[in-house]
């Protein structure tokens, strides 16, 4: 297990690791309609709970998956980021991804914690590869995966919806 993994820093933003006590700021993240349009639409109550346990047990599993991320400045809430366990078309992959509430949208935040989620997967977790799917109509993530680093692989169809997977290599892992 990778104890550091706990929580890191970007130039802008906390990371730290899901717990129990981070239900009510997924709450407020899972029933904000614009967060949530390309993200699954709203969680009701028990959709919340199931998720935070889903992703505390993922977690317990394998040393890595959902963080949640504060401002640096005021320390608010800001979103949440992603290393988790994604089956596409039967193959277990390794997923990034993100999530901000809509006042943090516009200033580079998912691009800056994308580039550190593959980061951490590349050089900390050594995984081979690590990949992203997004909604074929989010174009905006779509730019933000492509200045991460990751590279328009083929569209897929997953959660019954139309997604674009994107992936890259880690050319310094062990194939």
């Amino acid at each position: 297990m990778h104890a550091e993994l706990d929580a890191f820093s970007t130039p802008r933003m906390r990371a730290e690791r899901l717990r129990p006590e981070h239900y009510a700021d997924l709450r407020r993240m899972d029933t904000d309609e614009r967060m949530m349009a390309y993200l699954g639409g709203i969680r009701d109550d028990v959709a919340t709970s199931d998720y935070l346990a889903r992703n505390l047990a993922h977690w317990e599993e394998h040393g890595f998956g959902i963080w949640m991320l504060r401002d640096n400045e005021t320390r608010t809430m800001s979103g949440r980021a992603v290393l988790r366990h994604l089956e596409i078309d039967g193959v277990d992959e390794v997923e990034v991804g993100y999530g901000f509430l809509p006042q943090f949208w516009g200033r580079g935040l998912a691009t800056e914690i994308a580039r550190e989620c593959v980061r951490i997967g590349l050089d900390t977790l050594h995984l081979a590869s690590l990949v992203a799917v997004t909604l074929t109509t989010n174009h905006g993530s779509q730019r933000v995966l492509a200045k991460a680093g990751l590279k328009y692989q083929r569209n897929i169809v997953h959660a019954g919806l139309p997604h674009a997977l994107f992936r890259t290599l880690n050319e310094g892992a062990a194939q």
